[in-house]
């Protein structure tokens, strides 16, 4: 799926060499900002190591769960094979092509007036088509009841979502019926779900875990607090000043069935009801930063950050986090190229273009010894009574 800061690429090179490297004398690999789940699932199917996945949103941990929480293939399935043969049903006089400014507002109202199906309801002619919207209702009333088979079709029905969605790249907003966005509504409402959704499947199902892990909705902060001194800590935190809860409410919306109301063009709930990181406040994300490679100091583990070679629009970047680091830890930076997402605006627009090729900093973090450094007293006169210190211990 598309993701901001997504490291689907960079692991296929040397961000997996690395962390495959380090993690050769590590008991457990900790994902600290799961989002979508591609570095847990890279590192559960090549770690003989138990994998921790923490995400703020519980989209996030549904992706990771889906494979970090397996330890046997689900291919060929017979419960998930019914599930995606899910009979649909169909909205009276749904959508013709070619969709027109006109359809789509009906559309909108139609949607909103539907008594069952939250997605329907909540998102039909916005960011899905009603039929669209339909379907998705109908895979998701179908979902298996619990397990690893539930999770592994919730997490696909969400990668059908992603694929499928009228929006540019993420959820913050769907394209309006304008002149010039219509072509893209058109585009994106011909998708079809259910074949997105078979699709996701048959990259899901097949992976999973050499050692069973845990996937679960926290605050990296908080779980820093638990961390021990065998683990591989890998921290990829927001390099964006808007929360990501923003930008991906509607995924949120479906892995939690539903929000109690949605409003507003980007039909999000209330702000209330969204989480938010202090890694995406540029008034805290730098206290935010050292608060967290603290943490980890203290527990004595080792950590891989990653983060863009550039002031990003939290106030950060990978000069400020090393210079956060470099006197408690030994840190060794590698530069990757690496192309980001500023959000969905247009490319060449500017500073809001809608990707940008740039370096991303790897920094490898491992604990440096504390060491005591105390004065020691010379006889008067001798050459090293010029006040020199040595070491005097290492704690």
């Amino acid at each position: 799926m598309k993701y901001m800061g997504g490291k689907t690429a960079l692991l296929g090179g040397r961000l997996g060499e690395i962390l495959l490297s380090e993690a050769d004398s590590a008991s457990r690999f900790v994902d600290l900002f799961g989002g979508s789940g591609a570095v847990a699932h890279f590192a559960a199917q090549h770690l003989k190591l138990p994998i921790l996945s923490v995400d703020l949103q519980e989209y996030a941990r549904v992706f990771a769960s889906a494979v970090i929480e397996r330890t046997c293939s689900l291919v060929g399935d017979p419960a998930l094979t019914g599930w995606l043969a899910t009979p649909v049903a169909t909205l009276a006089g749904h959508e013709p092509i070619p969709v027109t400014a006109d359809l789509v507002h009906a559309a909108r109202v139609a949607a909103a007036a539907e008594p069952e199906g939250f997605i329907t309801r909540h998102y039909g002619g916005h960011y899905f088509s009603l039929s669209q919207a339909q379907t998705l209702d109908s895979l998701y009333a179908a979902l298996p009841a619990s397990g690893a088979l539930r999770t592994v079709a919730l997490a696909a029905l969400l990668q059908a979502a992603s694929a499928c969605a009228a929006a540019p790249g993420h959820t913050a907003q769907p394209f309006q019926p304008t002149a010039t966005l219509l072509p893209y509504i058109r585009q994106a409402w011909t998708r079809d779900v259910s074949e997105s959704a078979r699709i996701a499947v048959e990259q899901i199902a097949p992976a999973f875990a050499a050692v069973r892990g845990e996937a679960r909705v926290g605050d990296a902060q908080s779980v820093v607090e638990t961390l021990q001194e065998g683990d591989l800590v890998f921290c990829d935190p927001p390099y964006s000043a808007v929360q990501y809860s923003r930008f991906y409410h509607v995924l949120e919306g479906i892995a939690r069935g539903g929000w109690d109301e949605v409003g507003g063009k980007g039909r999000a709930p209330a702000r209330t009801r969204r989480e938010t990181s202090e890694f995406s406040m540029k008034s805290k994300a730098p206290a935010a930063m050292k608060k967290l490679v603290a943490g980890l100091r203290q527990c004595g583990c080792r950590a891989i950050i990653t983060f863009p070679n550039a002031d990003a629009s939290n106030g950060l970047s990978a000069n400020d986090i090393i210079a956060m680091t470099e006197d408690d830890w030994i840190v060794r930076a590698h530069y990757v190229d690496s192309v980001h997402s500023t959000l969905g605006g247009r490319s060449g627009s500017g500073p809001r273009g809608g990707r940008k090729k740039l370096k991303e900093a790897v920094l490898v973090l491992s604990p440096r010894s504390s060491v005591v450094s105390m004065p020691v007293k010379f006889p008067p006169g001798s050459i090293e009574a010029d006040g020199d210190r040595v070491a005097a211990g290492v704690l």
